[in-house]
């Protein structure tokens, strides 16, 4: 399967090539993109070569080692050194005996722990008979005596199988951030000019031609309505979060506790940050779009039900944003909005969602609507009277401002006279639905 001469010829063949090419550079000289390609594309080749030997190298040890014989094998290498704590029987700590020894410095007072099995009642004379007579000569009361002073212990000869797998949830996917318009800025608040036009959806301002002919009425007759600026400011907001940690539990635990807190962090600040987007007050946080709706933000487009959605209310939001916006538009609404959609029927009682007659396991969902993809997220209001569970539109009209990313600090003086390690996550962006017109929002309601 590999032929490792073979490969490190191959190997030395890139690596040469690199060389070659070095040659020709000067030691002051930047190195030119079109050389800097060539030179990435040999390394990775020669990565790729190299790969092939330590695999080549790995299967040839495995085979070697299944072929030599079981007698030659040393019994200790499968041998470890045992983790703290391993196999020590559980005690009580405030019981214990004390004995006094000769040593060459003199008397010397020794405590010691008993283990708990041990206490229990019969023990002592089914270890005795076990000594004398072996396990095979044990009564069957000595014998079962015996076996429970070991295993009602926890294990006191047999120690658990603790597994360093750590078993917890997959978070939530984020919609927003990935889809929208994201800027970064140097300051605590940004601004955007625009013109400001609401009229219709075809112009993007008041400025129109006049079909004035040869001569025109008059000199005037073909002056335009001048276009409205104004101006958008968008904030950054600043979100913290922080985590004290034992020191002596970041020492002894078997797990990176450092590493899985970081990572805990770092998921509620994309969650969190997904739910002001969706939500946010606009107050110490990012303005959301539902916040917006019917305001400064997108229009809201009625479902035709009191508090359901309906196939013509889905057909009305999707014919109510602007065609030129329509293009690259998507669906967001959470799992429980996208189960109401699947579970619509037609007059005869049948689905109108395809997806439930011909869905199998490879495709057990309807992933669009009116060929536009559907993103779930779960911080999409629910189907209820009054509320706004769905979203379709471009959402590049929505704005994210990041000023400074995630970014988490180790403190390990501030607590440490109370044997504390802190850990600071940090960040600072802002959020504002800059172009209101790319997205409409569907409304619960008659």
């Amino acid at each position: 399967m590999f032929n490792l001469d073979e490969l490190r010829k191959k190997a030395q063949i890139e690596l040469e090539a690199v060389k070659a090419i070095k040659a020709t550079l000067k030691d002051s000289e930047d190195v030119p993109k079109e050389i800097a390609d060539k030179i990435t594309a040999h390394l990775g080749k020669f990565d790729e070569y190299k790969a092939q030997m330590e695999l080549a190298k790995h299967s040839a040890e495995a085979e070697h080692y299944m072929d030599e014989p079981a007698g030659t094998k040393a019994a200790h290498l499968g041998w470890r050194d045992a983790a703290p704590g391993e196999g020590e029987a559980p005690v009580d700590p405030a019981a214990y005996r004390q004995v006094e020894v000769e040593t060459p410095f003199g008397k010397k007072a020794i405590r010691f722990h008993v283990p708990l099995a041990v206490q229990a009642e019969g023990y002592a004379s089914a270890f005795e008979a076990y000594l004398r007579k072996s396990i095979s000569d044990l009564g069957p009361r000595d014998r079962k005596t015996l076996t429970e002073g070991v295993d009602t212990a926890g294990g006191f000869l047999v120690p658990e199988d603790y597994q360093t797998e750590l078993i917890k949830k997959i978070a939530a996917m984020t919609a927003i951030r990935p889809n929208a318009r994201v800027v970064g800025t140097s300051r605590d608040m940004a601004s955007w000019p625009r013109v400001k036009y609401t009229t219709d959806d075809k112009y993007t301002s008041g400025v129109r031609l006049t079909w004035t002919g040869e001569s025109p009425a008059s000199s005037t007759a073909h002056r335009v309505t001048d276009p409205v600026f104004g101006i958008i400011k968008v904030p950054v907001h600043t979100a913290m979060a922080s985590m004290p940690i034992s020191n002596d539990f970041i020492e002894d635990a078997v797990f990176d506790v450092v590493g899985l807190s970081s990572d805990l962090l770092a998921e509620a600040f994309g969650l969190g940050e997904d739910d002001v987007f969706v939500n946010g007050t606009g107050v110490s946080q990012p303005m959301g779009i539902l916040t917006q709706v019917d305001g400064d933000g997108p229009a809201s487009v009625v479902s035709g039900a009191a508090a359901a959605l309906t196939a013509d209310g889905l057909l009305d939001l999707f014919f109510a944003v602007p065609a030129q916006y329509r293009r690259t538009g998507k669906f967001v609404l959470n799992s429980g909005a996208q189960k109401a959609i699947e579970k619509l029927k037609d007059s005869q009682g049948r689905y109108i969602i395809s997806a439930l007659i011909s869905g199998s396991l490879a495709t057990p969902l309807f992933d669009s609507i009116k060929g536009k993809p559907i993103l779930v997220d779960e911080f999409m209001p629910d189907v209820a009277a009054g509320a706004y569970p769905m979203l379709f539109g471009d959402l590049s009209g929505y704005l994210v401002l990041d000023r400074v990313g995630f970014s988490i600090q180790k403190l390990t003086e501030l607590y440490a006279e109370t044997n504390i390690t802190l850990l600071l996550a940090r960040k600072r962006v802002g959020g504002y639905c800059a172009e209101p017109y790319r997205m409409k929002i569907q409304k619960i309601s008659a």
